[in-house]
Order: C-alpha cells, then sequence, then structure tokens
C-alpha cells in the first residue's frame, strides 16, 4: 500500500520527544508537512527531519491536498476547533490525551470525524506498551481478568493541576483507559474524591463495575512521595503485576511465575517504544492503510473521559 502522508501542527517538546521520531521510524508513513507559530521551533524540527513544506498557519496547511493524516499535538484547550477544521479539511486526525477540556469537547470531535468519513485516535499510550499487552494476553488466555487495580500517584504538592484542568480527566485518564481496556465499560462507580492541602481535587479513590462482570480499583494520589504507577490484572488462577513499561510478573500457582521487561519484548529500552508510543503511530498508520478503525478513536476516548467525570462528580457529563 501506498505510505499515509502524515502533517503535523505542533512541534512542541512532547511531539519532539515522542511523536516525531515515531512516524519517522514508521515505514509506512513520510513526514510531509510541519505547522507551528514558533517559527525558530518549525525550522529546528523540519530541519531535523528533512521536511519543506512548513507552515505557521495551519489553514494553509490544510489546504494541501497532499496530506492524508495530521497529527494535532497541542494542550487541550485549542483542541476542538482545530480537530474540527482538519477533520473538515478531510484529513485522518491523532491527537494525545486528553481529548479535550471536558467530555463535551470529545463528543464534538468525535461527530466532525465521523460526518467527514475521517479516522481518529488518542495517545493513550499504555495500551501499547509491550509490558502491558503481554500481561494482558496471559491473563485474557486463562479466561480473561475478574478484578483489575490501577494506581497512579505524583508528588504535586505545591503545585497547580496541568492547564487548570482535571488532573483526572487530564493525566490519570491514562490508566483509567486501561482499567476500561482491561475490563469493559463502566456499569457502577463508587468513588471518594478530596482536595489535601490544596483547592483542587488531587485524591481519587473509586470502586467500577464493569459489562464484563470484573470489578476494577482505582487509586491516584497527587500529594504522594514519587511518581508511581503500576497495575494489577486476576483471573482465574492467574495474576500480573504490572510496572509499565519496565517490567510484569505473571503468576499462575505459587511457585509457577513468569518475568519479562519492556526492553526484552520491544527489543530496545528506549522510553519511547517500551512506553507504547511507537506502539500507538504503527497501529494508527495501518489502521488508515487497512481502512480499519484504531481502538482509542474519538469515540471510545469519549468513554474513557466521561468515566473520568463519573468518578470525579458522581455521574457522567454527557
Amino acid at each position: 500500500m501506498a505510505n499515509v502522508k502524515v502533517a503535523f501542527i505542533g512541534a512542541g517538546r512532547m511531539a519532539n520527544s515522542v511523536h516525531y521520531p515515531s512516524v519517522a521510524q514508521c515505514s509506512d508513513a513520510d513526514l510531509v508537512a510541519i505547522c507551528d507559530l514558533d517559527e525558530r521551533r518549525l525550522k529546528e524540527t523540519a530541519d531535523e527531519y528533512g521536511v519543506e513544506r512548513r507552515y505557521t498557519d495551519y489553514h494553509e496547511m490544510l489546504a494541501d491536498g497532499d496530506i492524508d493524516a495530521v497529527y494535532v499535538i497541542m494542550p487541550p484547550m485549542p483542541l476542538q476547533s482545530i480537530v474540527t477544521d482538519v477533520a473538515d479539511a478531510g484529513k485522518h486526525v491523532f491527537i494525545e490525551k486528553p481529548p479535550g477540556t471536558v467530555s463535551e469537547e470529545t463528543l464534538a470531535m468525535a461527530e466532525a470525524v465521523e460526518r467527514n468519513g475521517c479516522k481518529s485516535m488518542v495517545a493513550f499510550n499504555r495500551r501499547f506498551s509491550p509490558v502491558i499487552q503481554q500481561a494482558k494476553k496471559r491473563v485474557d488466555d486463562g479466561g480473561g481478568p475478574v478484578q483489575a487495580m490501577a494506581e497512579f500517584h505524583k508528588n504535586m504538592v505545591g503545585e497547580r493541576p496541568y492547564f487548570e484542568i482535571s488532573i483526572l480527566s487530564c493525566d490519570i485518564i491514562h490508566v483509567v483507559d486501561c482499567l476500561r481496556f482491561f475490563l469493559g465499560d463502566a456499569t457502577q462507580v463508587q468513588s471518594n474524591v478530596q482536595q489535601v492541602d490544596a483547592d483542587w481535587d488531587n485524591m481519587f479513590n473509586a470502586l467500577i463495575t464493569f459489562d464484563s462482570g470484573a470489578v476494577g480499583l482505582l487509586s491516584a494520589c497527587r500529594v504522594s512521595g514519587n511518581r508511581h504507577e503500576q497495575f494489577e490484572l486476576h483471573g482465574r488462577g492467574v495474576s500480573a503485576y504490572i510496572r509499565a513499561p519496565h517490567e510484569a510478573e505473571v503468576w499462575t500457582s505459587d511457585k509457577d511465575c513468569e518475568q519479562f521487561t519492556g526492553a526484552e519484548l520491544a527489543g530496545t529500552d528506549e522510553n519511547r517504544v517500551t512506553y507504547g508510543f511507537y506502539g500507538e503511530t504503527c497501529h494508527f498508520i495501518d489502521c488508515i492503510q487497512r481502512d480499519e478503525t484504531p481502538i482509542t478513536n474519538f469515540r471510545d476516548a469519549l468513554k474513557s473521559i466521561q468515566l473520568c467525570e463519573w468518578i470525579q462528580y458522581g455521574k457522567p457529563r454527557t
């Protein structure tokens, strides 16, 4: 199949650290155009990847018919209007998390790409981390999980939430999305949300029932001593303990334990690969070529941000 012609809106730190190199590494994608308001960043990034078509106005870039897909790597606040313009131009679209500031924006973006027959994807990279995929497969092979736990802690003492929007929907959504990836769609939520030495919600604990009958546990504290992220999956006679992207253990008895690392599975210890950033780009490009729907499309991402809002506010916003 012909290579997918990719353009970028945004040449900031996150885009340059994981998304540009992942597209460049993908043999089925060609990086053909870049747009950024900062001309210095635009020049540095375009020079590094040998991209000649450079823009400071993304509307001019979208008028270029020789573009198949656009990575919009921007903060969440302007996403809805930009993504709508990209979809209205008939381009497939990839965005970072969160998919907007609130679920109403995610819904509007989903409707925009569906109206224009475009494919969409949110960068929930954990789903593509090799240790998470391998551990999930082991538990699924044993009949599937009946319980899962997700923890995501950080030390944000004295800080403000990112972008001044909910830290749950903005950042902790990564592990909330993983609970959905493991267990299905939520049917019931019981949660406890607190503000600890802050004027913003920074501690979240929830018991979630899913349509599979399984139960998920979320624990996220933003006044902890360090950054710590881990998952547990428990099935019938099988348990997986995951520290993505580094390592996982799968137990099938008190003595039988399989251990594997992200570096072993990926063939490299590069965080961009072991944490799933490269894998998510490969999936997006492959779905465009095969005319398939990416698993973290906007409509699916809507369920993840709605679950975050359900946990925080007692019900989904949309």
